[in-house]
């Protein structure tokens, strides 16, 4: 069980890892969609997880390699058709980054083959619960500080938004970095080396 919360806190992959900032920059301006990417993301590697788990050991050794990477790229093309039949405007706030997903899923996937079956499901649990709970705060404050609203609810009116940066890349940029910078604080990680 300590493998799921490594992948939940300790190797968060968005604020330990640094990986899929992109899409954390660029897609994640509302808490819907930072749910939504975690949970595409989640879907995906737990089912490359299984796929692999069952077809990588019946393939030869040179081209396992590329058979995950064939597995991703089909669950993605697989999910983002599904999402676009039946959320389009989902997917138009998603925009061109989505696809990102399978570098992010193939770097977290381990090359061992010979891992128990649950071990594997849970490392994906943890780190797609990871890319969640992150990628959902991250919307969420950007959201907050952005438009005025948590999860489309309105919670500040008026004409000037606060910190309106924070809708835009650049504020995202910022937001995420000093997520980043507080979780190596509050983990005693990162900063100089001695």
């Amino acid at each position: 069980m300590s493998i799921f919360w490594e992948g939940v806190f300790k190797k968060n992959p968005v604020l330990v890892l640094a990986m899929g900032l992109v899409p954390a920059v660029a897609i994640t301006t509302t808490g819907l969609d930072g749910l939504v990417l975690g949970i595409s993301i989640t879907f995906v590697l737990l089912a490359s997880c299984v796929i692999n788990f069952v077809v990588i050991p019946l393939m030869p050794s040179s081209s396992r390699l590329a058979l995950r990477a064939l597995i991703l790229i089909i669950l993605v093309v697989a999910l983002y058709g599904f999402i676009l039949h039946t959320r389009p405007g989902l997917v138009a706030g998603l925009g061109i980054f989505f696809p990102f997903m399978v570098a992010d899923a193939f770097r977290l996937q381990s090359s061992e083959d010979t891992r128990p079956f649950g071990r594997i499901v849970l490392e994906a649990l943890g780190q797609g619960l990871g890319f969640i709970w992150a990628l959902v705060l991250i919307g969420v404050i950007r959201e907050f500080l952005g438009f005025g609203s948590i999860f489309g609810k309105e919670m500040v009116s008026g004409v000037l938004r606060p910190m309106s940066l924070a809708k835009g890349v650049p504020g995202g940029m910022i937001i995420v970095g000093l997520l980043l910078a507080l979780t190596n604080v509050v983990t005693k990680q990162g900063g100089e080396t001695p």
